[in-house]
């Protein structure tokens, strides 16, 4: 089949369940993060991997929010359109009104808060009217079923008072079309203003064209808080070189690596750390530090500050309070004083940053050309590039080492190293970067400029896919990043604390460094390795563009 002759139709109008409000706060269905990625997203990656190439998302509550973050990320990637319907009414009333904007042969239907496994185009191929069913469910009253004569849709039941038995089968929230005139027809046998369920549009169907039933491989309903954990375990996220798995009950997750020496490092940590600043991590379980190091923490199942920055509809109050709660935590480590000579000091700062720069542009072309130019045009703004600056850094460094300053820290707090429980309050952090230098110690301005570079730095964003760049000429570079509500306040608001205490401008040059620094370890993505780079060289001008 042409793919151009398929429209793929994802439902996500509604709002957030009112349990999973309480974590999130008020946000449209689609954007329920899962691991640093809003279950949209992942619906809309598989849909591109497949080859589907035309898209529409119905939309309704708090839609400006969903289109813009949908948007920032898949402006370039395929067809988009969004279809702004009512999201008070049932899911089968966004399908009347969408159907106007949908003039392809055929239609694929998703439910914008579910996953499925399944290859969808291999299904479609088939040619046949279709509905993906699963007999792995509990409570049958909150499901639609249908039961199956020669492997199609025999009676359908709405959210009944059944008994649960092994003759039902759930509809999972994906259904194909192979007829759309015949679907508009049926539509038109609806008023506007009746309330219409997915399940009538297919018995209507169902009169005139049957429909097979294909059994989900794996599938996740992350629209209830009650699949919404289980959910992010199966999708849990990391980075390239580590791996996390569950034990046998899913209370536990073990954690490898390809890099033994930072996973030792970060052992070393857990054990190392004062007992009254254990309540803030996950509790240890096992760990070993021998042939093949892991660790076994307890799994913490709070969302993390960066997927609440960056999706979550929180006042401008709440991120007021989560600043003042990181420097209370701050201002814990800091009653742990622990030695950091001034060459440790030096060699995190500056050599770390020039060994990272040296080892980028020894193995990369397109950064080593970077590297050799002494301005770069950032959004057409000239900026001195590191050769011009790096004496001068070196220098700040040489006179900012403060033995006050030297004490506990994390090392990578940044916000997706941070979880939080909005209704308890409560902070748990992950990922710590182990040692710095030779001890847990090390320079609590390293912890600031991580949040720094959270907040202002637009780092999560980055992370996350939520920008746009273009590498113009050797010398030219057009950036923009997604910036989160109540953006600029946030950040005036971080600034004022850091000001109380520390040196802004120090701050700020170690968050700059920090970007630099961290080129080569995202060697897996270069359009975000640009980005990094760019706030990195922005940062740095900002202290030392007008010497």
């Amino acid at each position: 089949m042409e793919k151009d002759e398929l429209r793929v139709l994802i439902l996500s109008a509604g709002k957030i369940d009112n349990e999973l409000a309480k974590i999130f706060g008020d946000i449209p269905s689609g954007l329920i993060p899962l691991n640093g990625k809003p279950v949209i997203f992942r619906i809309i990656d598989k849909l591109i991997e497949e080859g589907f190439k035309k898209i529409s998302i119905t939309v309704g509550y708090k839609k400006e929010i969903l289109e813009q973050i949908v948007k920032e990320q898949y402006k370039n990637q395929c067809y988009l359109e969004f279809i702004s319907t009512d999201f008070k009414k049932p899911p089968g009333n966004s399908i009347k009104t969408a159907i106007n904007y949908c003039n392809e042969e055929k239609l694929l239907i998703i439910l914008g808060d579910t996953l499925i496994e399944n290859n969808l185009i291999d299904l479609v191929n088939k040619g046949k009217n279709f509905v993906i069913t699963s007999q792995e469910f509990s409570n049958i009253k909150n499901w639609c079923v249908v039961t199956k004569k020669e492997n199609k849709i025999d009676k359908i039941f709405d959210k009944e008072d059944l008994v649960n038995n092994e003759k039902y089968h759930a509809l999972v929230g994906c259904y194909f079309i192979n007829n759309q005139n015949l679907l508009k027809n049926v539509l038109s046998d609806f008023s506007d203003n009746e309330k219409l369920e997915i399940s009538s549009i297919i018995e209507k169907i169902k009169g005139k064209e049957e429909f097979q039933l294909e059994f989900a491989k794996k599938w996740h309903d992350v629209g209830h808080l009650e699949n919404y954990y289980s959910t992010k375990q199966f999708v849990l996220k990391t980075r390239y070189f580590n791996k996390l798995q569950f034990d046998q009950l899913g209370e536990n997750v073990i954690k490898t690596s390809t890099n033994k020496e930072k996973l030792i490092d970060e052992i070393k940590w857990y054990d190392e750390i004062p007992a009254d600043v254990l309540e803030l991590v996950p509790k240890k379980i096992d760990s070993s530090m021998q042939q093949k190091p892991f660790i076994k923490l307890e799994y913490v199942k709070y969302p993390t500050l960066s997927e609440l920055w960056l999706y979550s509809e929180f006042p401008l109050d709440f991120w007021k309070k989560i600043i003042g709660e990181l420097f209370r935590i701050i201002q814990r480590f800091k009653k742990y004083n622990l030695n950091v000579t001034k060459q440790e000091y030096h060699s995190m700062y500056f050599e770390k940053t020039l060994n990272r720069i040296n080892q980028i542009i020894s193995k990369d072309t397109l950064f080593k050309e970077i590297f050799e130019q002494d301005f770069i045009f950032i959004n057409n703004k000239k900026l001195k590039n590191w050769n011009l600056i790096k004496n001068k850094i070196k220098e700040k460094i040489d006179v900012m080492y403060n033995e006050n300053d030297n004490c506990l820290i994390h090392g990578d707090l940044y916000f997706a190293n941070i979880l939080y429980n909005s209704e308890k309050n409560i902070f748990k952090l992950i990922d710590p970067r182990g040692v710095w230098g030779n001890t847990i110690g090390g320079d609590i301005k390293y912890d600031i400029a991580k949040i720094r570079h959270s907040v202002v730095g637009c780092f999560d964003a980055i992370t996350n896919g939520l920008y746009s760049i273009k590498y113009e000429d050797k010398n030219e570079i057009q950036f923009n990043v997604f910036k989160p509500k109540n953006y600029e306040t946030v950040c005036d608001e971080l600034d004022t604390h850091i000001g109380k205490k520390w040196n802004l401008d120090e701050i700020k040059m170690i968050e700059g460094l920090l970007f630099i620094s961290m080129l080569p370890l995202h060697e897996d993505n270069v359009e975000r390795q640009l980005a990094l780079f760019c706030i990195g060289l922005q940062r740095l001008n900002e202290i030392f563009g007008d010497d």
